[in-house]
């Protein structure tokens, strides 16, 4: 029998060796192995890939110093990269776990896990750091975070702005009534002047509240005209204060077209902020031309063209790609560009870019033009198109804005109407009980019994009050408040409203009850399914 002969140490030493340097080649990370003096024992290929270096140079690289020197220009923190291997030459022996952010040749992010390398006896026998690329991760979590972030700030917006409508709505009521009651110049000059300002600040809100919104897309009757220069003024003032000049070239009487006019604005938004950053980041001044033109094909189009720097060629066939971004950490989040191509191509349209000759860049984006539906808009909201005056009748109000309900029956009672107001609810509900109104205006949003509770009270009583609504709202745009007015088909006011808005509103309304036949009522079911929304 014939007995092997045991390997020798310095046999085993190179078994170990190649055993050890297979694994640090077949894990999924970056591997670099340092001596305790600095030199480079040892990178795997994958070290390589993520760092962008070929494994012949890194070869031929003897030191962490020489290392350092090739990569550190890479980072966003150039003295991060070294910044443990340093730790561990000081003294330092436990392990170490933090991320640095590569900028160059491809932005990426990379987790680092670094230890020290120990022999059986304790003693430190070298330095180990295995790199992980986590950029998708990290991207999935900023974009998540940035989602949770827009959602809590239009949840504040529209909070607020609902808030600001009560009183809007009254300053801009009576500031007309004012207008209306034969002031001497001097007088109806000042009312004016409250007024227009009152418009002003409505004009805010509700732009305020059409970026906030957050609904499934939903395609209406849209004027691209209308949108852009809805987002214009959402920007006007930033711009205008950073010295970038707006021009405005809209071409009149484009036709109107089918599309969710909130992601639309979405677009015009993210296509401004684009250029109002890049001619930040060149002069901190410039001009931003925003046009609209018909196209070719039955498309309308909008362009938005800026006098900056243009785009690096190398990156333009990248610049709508998702995470993928120019410009400095803090300033851009790499979405703006490409949420609106997924926008556009959502709407069956198209987005380019091109560097213009004279500098600049300049974003197109055209749209198809698709015949608009038979639409059943809110009475509040059709066209201006005259109507008789309605017969005199009996109107209550339920509204718990003391100011506003006050506005309603001073505006009502011109009009010659009869009219109640009550600041609760419930209220509302005894005085239905106990008497016929030929109209109910009531507000949405109030405490303890709120609007949609309010209906639900009257279809289960079976009243014939539910026929006669008509709600006032300044939160017409939350997601729950659109559910509850679609589903309960009843007309709408949205606050802050003019008086003359409030009387055609009234007048249609009544003109409606009084088409209806009188046997809509007794065919109805006896019991109708209850709206449980809350406002």
């Amino acid at each position: 029998m014939i007995v092997p002969l045991a390997p020798s140490p310095e046999t085993e030493c190179k078994h170990v060796e190649a055993e050890l340097l297979t694994v640090l080649d077949s894990v999924q990370a970056g591997a670099l192995l340092i001596s305790p003096s600095g030199r480079l024992r040892y990178s795997n290929a994958r070290f390589g890939q993520y760092f962008g270096v070929e494994h012949v140079r890194l070869e031929r690289l003897e030191t962490i110093g020489e290392l350092d020197e090739l990569l550190s220009p890479r980072f966003q923190t150039p003295d991060g990269f070294a910044q443990r291997w340093k730790q561990f030459a000081a003294g330092q022996q436990q392990p170490a776990h933090d991320e640095l952010e590569m900028l160059r040749p491809v932005r990426r992010v990379l987790e680092r896990f670094a230890r020290p390398v120990l022999d059986r006896e304790g003693a430190r026998v070298g330095w180990l750091e295995l790199y992980y690329d986590v950029t998708g991760e990290r991207q999935i979590q900023s974009k998540l975070l940035q989602t949770e972030k827009m959602a809590a700030v239009g949840q504040l917006v529209s909070g607020i702005a609902h808030e600001l409508n009560n009183p809007l709505t009254s300053i801009m009521g009576y500031a007309q009534l004012l207008l209306s009651h034969g002031l001497n110049p001097a007088q109806f000059s000042e009312a004016g002047k409250v007024f227009h300002e009152a418009e002003r600040a409505r004009r805010i809100v509700k732009n305020l509240l059409y970026f906030a919104r957050e609904n499934e897309p939903e395609r209406t009757r849209v004027n691209l005209n209308d949108i852009v220069e809805r987002t214009l003024a959402l920007r006007s003032y930033e711009m205008k204060v950073e010295d970038i000049l707006i021009e405005r070239d809209l071409e009149p009487g484009l036709p109107e077209t089918m599309a969710d006019p909130f992601q639309l604005q979405q677009v015009v938004l993210n296509l401004l902020i684009n250029a109002e950053q890049a001619l930040l980041q060149d002069r901190g001044k410039g001009v931003v031309r925003v046009r609209t033109r018909l196209a070719e094909g039955n498309r309308i189009a909008v362009e938005v063209i800026d006098d900056g720097p243009g785009i690096p060629r190398e990156i333009l066939s990248r610049i709508f790609d998702p995470f993928f971004t120019t410009k400095p950490s803090g300033l851009g989040t790499g979405l703006g560009l490409s949420i609106v191509y997924g926008i556009v191509k959502q709407h069956d349209g198209e987005v380019s870019v091109e560097n213009l000759a004279a500098g600049g860049a300049r974003f197109v984006v055209e749209l198809p033009v698709i015949a608009i539906q038979a639409d059943n808009n809110t009475l509040a909201e059709r066209g201006p198109q005259l109507l008789g005056s309605a017969p005199k009748s009996r109107i209550l109000v339920v509204e718990d804005e003391p100011t506003v309900a006050q506005l309603i029956v001073d505006v009502l009672r011109e009009e010659g109407h009869q009219v109640e107001a009550v600041l609760e609810s419930q209220e509302g509900l005894t005085r239905l009980s106990r008497a016929r109104y030929d109209l109910v205006i009531c507000d949405l949003r109030m405490p303890r019994l709120d609007g949609p509770a309010f209906y639900e009270a009257l279809v289960h009583s079976g009243s014939s009050a539910q026929d006669r609504l008509m709600f006032i709202t300044g939160d017409t745009l939350a997601p729950r408040t659109m559910k509850f007015l679609q589903s309960s088909r009843l007309s709408y006011l949205a606050k802050p409203f003019l008086v003359e808005e409030l009387k055609l509103a009234v007048n249609r309304r009544l003109e409606a009850i009084g088409r209806e036949p009188e046997q809509l009522a007794a065919a109805r079911p006896a019991k109708r399914h209850a709206v449980t929304n809350r406002i």
